[in-house]
């Protein structure tokens, strides 16, 4: 096991509320929504079985990156990202949802038939709500095939104001 200092925490305060953004020496790992510092921390505990420590050096870049989104600018966030957690499949979802253009959205189908798993509509939803990385990964783009929502883990309003940052609704 690592060690526990080998991942970093800041607290990016976004027009949508906090966002906490993990990160280790491989890249961004996690961005979690409205959460105290104690219950995030609890909860890195719980996904990645470590704690993180607080230091911005590591978050620097995708800080950046998340000032120009939320100021409605494109941005192609360039920044190394490592998983630390999921199944095969849901990293093949992630990694699918890396490829969906800023201001275009797609659908649950679509992404199954992309990683050769068609029928498998409602796992890769079932993916997209365990996505650890929000808006980098851009699970919100993602529909049902009738042009409909669906959901999202910071909830639907989220989700609704992020297409409208990327002019999407």
């Amino acid at each position: 096991m690592k060690k526990e200092a080998d991942l970093f925490y800041e607290v990016f305060e976004s027009p949508l509320g906090p966002l906490w953004m993990v990160s280790g020496r491989e890249g961004l790992s996690y961005l979690l929504w409205h959460r105290s510092e104690s219950g995030m921390r609890a909860e890195i505990q719980s996904r990645a079985g470590r704690l993180p420590q607080k230091q911005t050096r590591h978050t620097a870049s995708w800080r950046a990156d998340l000032k120009r989104y939320f100021s409605g600018q494109e941005v192609l966030f360039r920044g190394e990202i490592a998983f630390l957690e999921g199944t095969s499949f849901q990293q093949a979802v992630w990694r699918s949802l890396l490829h969906i253009p800023y201001g275009q959205v797609t659908s649950y189908r679509s992404i199954a038939d992309q990683i050769n798993k068609p029928g498998a509509s409602r796992a890769v939803g079932n993916a997209c709500g365990k996505n650890p990385l929000p808006i980098v990964v851009p699970c919100h783009r993602v529909l049902r095939q009738d042009g409909r929502l669906g959901g999202y883990t910071g909830g639907v309003e989220i989700k609704t104001r992020l297409l409208k940052i990327e002019g999407v609704l």
